[in-house]
């Protein structure tokens, strides 16, 4: 890979050949792959590691530092988060938004990260202002969801009829509650709120 490496590319050193490696030669390593980048990406640091050396040397080479957070119990994370929690790294998580960071202003922008698309989101502000009021279990009459609600009762009438074709209410004898798919989507939703 060496030989690879000086046929297409560059060996740089700042020790002779055949130098022996020694530890702080490492440290000393971490300039020169800070100097010849755009930025530099920790991945993983301890609180005292040479990862987090190559980043003081890119922030003092006035290159990018972006850092990839871990689980917040690890060890081998605990660098990488107080890099970003004291301003010293831009939080990144995937290859584009390395690019971003590194690239022209304007140009390289990463796609915004956006979750799941739910039918919930396709309903407009009035159809979720009076989703909203409607019970989960219980089931209540159309001038109480009206009143909670904030809509005119003949308003909410129009809006649960569009809600209960598109599944998202129920009619229980004279009132109205989530449906059976809402309950347990929400009843999930709790669930994994708790971490469960």
């Amino acid at each position: 890979m060496l030989a690879r490496i000086a046929d297409d590319g560059l060996i740089l050193s700042e020790v002779p050949p055949g130098s022996t490696p020694r530890r702080p030669r490492f440290l000393i390593r971490n300039r020169l792959i800070a100097a010849l980048t755009l930025g530099s990406v920790v991945v993983e640091a301890a609180l005292r590691s040479g990862a987090l050396n190559t980043a003081f040397w890119a922030e003092r080479c006035h290159r990018e530092v972006m850092a990839v957070p871990g689980p917040v119990t690890s060890v081998s994370s605990a660098g990488v988060h107080r890099l970003v929690r004291d301003g010293g790294a831009v939080l990144v998580t995937d290859a584009d938004e390395v690019a971003e960071q590194i690239g022209s202003i304007g140009c390289d922008l990463a796609p915004p990260k956006v979750g799941e698309s739910r039918l919930r989101d396709q309903l407009d502000a009035r159809a979720r202002q009076v989703l909203e009021a409607v019970p989960v279990l219980r089931s209540i009459g159309v001038a109480r969801i009206a009143g909670l609600a904030g809509v005119a009762t003949e308003e909410v009438l129009g809006v649960l009829g569009q809600l209960l074709l598109l599944g998202f209410v129920e009619r229980q004898g004279t009132g109205w509650r989530l449906s059976a798919r809402e309950r347990d989507n929400r009843r999930h939703a709790t669930t994994a709120d708790r971490g469960g």
